[in-house]
Order: C-alpha cells, then sequence, then structure tokens
C-alpha cells in the first residue's frame, strides 16, 4: 500500500547509492595552455595541447552518507508514524462500517415486526368490523358504529401499506451495503429473540456495565485517538528530520571513472573521498520550516484532546441509552399483555351491550402501540448495545 511504499522510500536512504555516468564532450577547439619559460624565450607565445576538442568519458560512483545529524532516521520515523495513522484509519472505516451495517441490519428487523404488527392490526380491526356488521344487521347497533369501524379498518390497511414499503426500502438499503441486488431476498436472523430471552442474568449484566471500564477501553481503542496520534508523532519526527538541516551532513564516496585524451599518460582509475557539507546561513529557512511542522504537530494534539473529550460523551450517553433501553425491557413485556387482556374485556362488553364501540377502537389502538412500544425496546436495546460497543472502541 501506499504507507509501505513511503516507509521503504524513507528507509532507502540508508543505503549506499550507485550511479552509472557517461557522455560525449565536444569543444571548439583543442584545450591548450599558453607556454612562457623565460630560460626558453623562443617557446614564448606557443600553445601546448592537453585535451583532444571530442571526448568521451564515463564513469561508475557509489556513494552513502556517513552521519546527518539523524535526518534519515527522523525521516523513516516519520513515515513509520504515518504508516500507523493511516492503518488506524482502515481500522476506523472497518468499524464505521460495521455500525452502519448494524444499524441496517437492526431497520430490516425492525420493519419487520412494524410489518407483523401492522397485520395483527389489520385482522384484529377486520375482525370487530365483521362482529359489529353482524349486530348491525340484527339491529342490535346502529349504523354509525359500522361506518367508524369500517373507517378504522381502512386507517389499518393504510397503516399496513405504510408498513409494507418501509421493510423494502429496509431491506434495499441493507442489500446495498452488502453490494447486493437491492431488490434481492433479506433473510437474517432475528436478534430480537435473544434480547428477550436475556431478560435475566445477561440483561443485568449490561446494566452493570462499568461505565469507568468503558471509558478507559474508548480511551486506549478508539482509532481516532491513535491516528491523531501518530500524525502528530509524524510531524514531530518530519520537524527533526528538517532541523538536522543545520548539522553537517557527511558522506563518503567513491568510483571508476575514464576520459578519453591521448595527451594523459593514464586516463582512467579508481577514486574515493569524504564529502561534508554543512548549511552555515539559509535566511531561517530551515528553522522556519521546522517551526511550521512543530506548530502542526501541537494542533493535531490538541485536536486530539478534544476528539478524546467528544469520544467520552459518546460512551457515556451510550451508555445511559442501554440502561435506558434496559429498563425498558422490563415493562414492554407486562404492557403487551395488558393491552390483550384490555381489548379482549373490551370486545365482550361491546357485545353486552355494556361498553360503546370506541371503547373497542381504543383499545385495539392501545394494543397497537403497547407493541409498537415493545418491538421498538427490543431493538433499541440491541442498537444500544452495538452502539456501546463501538463508542468504547470494541466494534
Amino acid at each position: 500500500n501506499v504507507a509501505a511504499h513511503q516507509v521503504a522510500a524513507a528507509q532507502a536512504n540508508y543505503f549506499p547509492k550507485l550511479a552509472l555516468e557517461t557522455g560525449y564532450l565536444r569543444t571548439e577547439s583543442e584545450p591548450a595552455a599558453k607556454v612562457n619559460i623565460p630560460a626558453l624565450p623562443f617557446l614564448k607565445g606557443a600553445a601546448l595541447p592537453f585535451a583532444q576538442d571530442g571526448a568521451y568519458f564515463g564513469g561508475v560512483s557509489v556513494s552513502a552518507p556517513l552521519y546527518t545529524g539523524g535526518k534519515i532516521s527522523s525521516g523513516v520515523g516519520a513515515a513509520q508514524a504515518q504508516a500507523e495513522a493511516v492503518q488506524a484509519r482502515s481500522q476506523l472505516s472497518k468499524s464505521e462500517l460495521k455500525l452502519a451495517l448494524a444499524h441496517a441490519y437492526i431497520s430490516v428487523l425492525r420493519a419487520e415486526h412494524a410489518v407483523t404488527v401492522a397485520n395483527s392490526h389489520i385482522a384484529a380491526v377486520g375482525k370487530h368490523v365483521s362482529d359489529v356488521l353482524a349486530l348491525f344487521e340484527q339491529g342490535y347497533v346502529a349504523r354509525h358504529d359500522l361506518l367508524a369501524s369500517q373507517v378504522a379498518l381502512a386507517n389499518a390497511e393504510q397503516l399496513g401499506l405504510q408498513a409494507g414499503n418501509a421493510l423494502a426500502m429496509a431491506r434495499a438499503a441493507y442489500n446495498r451495503w452488502l453490494g447486493r441486488p437491492q431488490d434481492g431476498v433479506v433473510d437474517i436472523f432475528d436478534i430480537g429473540t435473544r434480547s428477550q430471552a436475556a431478560a435475566g442474568s445477561e440483561l443485568n449484566r449490561d446494566v452493570n456495565s462499568d461505565l469507568t471500564y468503558l471509558l478507559s477501553s474508548a480511551n486506549a481503542r478508539r482509532k481516532e485517538l491513535q491516528e491523531l496520534d501518530q500524525q502528530s508523532l509524524a510531524y514531530k519526527k518530519q520537524a527533526a528530520s528538517v532541523a538536522a538541516g543545520h548539522l553537517p551532513q557527511i558522506g563518503v564516496s567513491a568510483g571508476w571513472s575514464k576520459l578519453e585524451n591521448r595527451y594523459l599518460a593514464q586516463d582512467k582509475g579508481w577514486w574515493v573521498g569524504v564529502v561534508m557539507k554543512w548549511e552555515l546561513f539559509d535566511g531561517g529557512l530551515i528553522r522556519h520550516q521546522a517551526a511550521q511542522l512543530s506548530a502542526t504537530a501541537q494542533a493535531i494534539q490538541e485536536i486530539q484532546q478534544d476528539t478524546r473529550e467528544r469520544i467520552a460523551l459518546q460512551v457515556r450517553q451510550s451508555w445511559l441509552s442501554q440502561q435506558e433501553a434496559n429498563a425498558r425491557m422490563a415493562l414492554v413485556g407486562k404492557a403487551s399483555e395488558q393491552a390483550d387482556e384490555t381489548l379482549l374485556l373490551a370486545r365482550e362488553r361491546y357485545r353486552s351491550g355494556l361498553a360503546p364501540n370506541s371503547d373497542v377502537l381504543d383499545a385495539e389502538t392501545r394494543r397497537l402501540q403497547a407493541y409498537s412500544n415493545r418491538d421498538n425496546a427490543i431493538y433499541d436495546r440491541e442498537l444500544a448495545r452495538l452502539q456501546l460497543q463501538y463508542a468504547s472502541g470494541q466494534l
């Protein structure tokens, strides 16, 4: 990947560099030196060639750094820190993808149960309409009761259509996350059954989750913090690498070269040397560049602290949401059972002429709300559990 190549490129500065150089040089005339020897006045003004006007040259050289004041090592450290930051970002993207997929997964389950509840509502209201119609035909109830019941049935059927449409959209969104055709079949495990079965020991364990441990886990595992930490370190290392430019840069070089020259007794040979370069004055360029990188590292540290506080708040909010969802779980089951019983009593009282039609319709509306509240509590609890795992860095 890109980060690995960046590290390898920085480490390559440790190794010797091998170079091959060749070419052809042509001058206007043969280079010559004027001869002026007082003891030989007849040679005054004569020119003595020391090179030909056309020559080939070539050679092989190798160079390696001996001392750079930490320039190379700091550059390698910066590249490695940047690679760690990229890795943390990749892992963060995976966690975010898991959470987004969990949202889509639970949305499908929530929509499926909404369809089930809507169909139950249609069936219940339809049964009541049948009862009212039978009583109306016998002359026991007014036409108003029949019309009111039929309107309630139409509203229930509309609710069923809306629930079916919401389910189709939820399944399409889930398939999109999985890279499947959006109209593909969705057959998933209902984690709500596990949530209902966990009303005992597992539920209590979730309620008693240690907030201090979760905050500590988030501080150690959240990839945003790791990414920012490595980015800050990378800029610090870059600043140190740039600042090392104020120090002497020492290297060794050696090679073999040949210059085509008929005037030379030996036109080829080996050579070796030690080179030092020391920037004594650069107008403050290196100092300002290093200061800029250090300031960037400091800014990232401040962003990291703000992110740490935001994550701590996110953990606390997720923990409180889970506690709320757990508390709701203890109530919604009883409420749905009581709603069923209330509806049965309202129907019996209506058939006996002891209660108006509105009591039955109101009881059915409360039953619909109770079942919707039950399903929402179940999947809110599962979603809160997953969000808490994400917030604490465990997803």
